[in-house]
């Protein structure tokens, strides 16, 4: 592996359209999640513990009683859209590098063989990106051989 292919990252977002996506619907994803929690926990306290409260003491007493909860599920939402950003950068990553290798290539630019960083995922693509510029490269030698006999 080359020095390049063991390197961090130096952006967090790579691809801002698929990355961002994801990211607004893991937080979107997780509102909801602690929204659904915080309505079974004031339904459950309302049926079972304090039947003759209104709606309003029960809000108080489950936000009293689960302020904890609520503070740490509050705290977590970066770890977990840190975590998802930084797996996201796997697959991100090197499409954006074969996207970046076809445009060059399209432009008839000469290409570099591709590779990706260790953890990314897709490494065949790097493999089949690379067989396609050798095999075009020799197709083109040898047309070029032909043209000139």
């Amino acid at each position: 592996m080359t020095q390049q292919n063991q390197r961090r990252r130096r952006q967090s977002l790579v691809d801002t359209e698929v990355q961002g996506s994801l990211l607004r619907k893991l937080a979107l994803h997780w509102g909801v999640f602690f929204l659904a929690n915080t309505l079974a926990l004031m339904i459950w306290i309302r049926m079972f513990e304090q039947p003759e409260s209104g709606w309003g003491e029960t809000m108080l007493e489950s936000l009293r009683r689960f302020l904890p909860f609520y503070v740490i599920s509050l705290a977590l939402i970066p770890a977990f859209i840190w975590d998802t950003l930084q797996l996201t950068n796997r697959f991100a990553g090197p499409i954006m590098r074969l996207r970046s290798a076809l445009s060059a290539a399209s432009e008839g630019r000469s290409v570099a063989p591709l590779k990706f960083r260790g953890g990314d995922f897709w490494q065949e693509l790097a493999d089949d990106f690379n067989a396609v510029v050798c095999a075009k490269a020799g197709s083109d030698r040898s047309a070029s051989d032909s043209d000139a006999s």
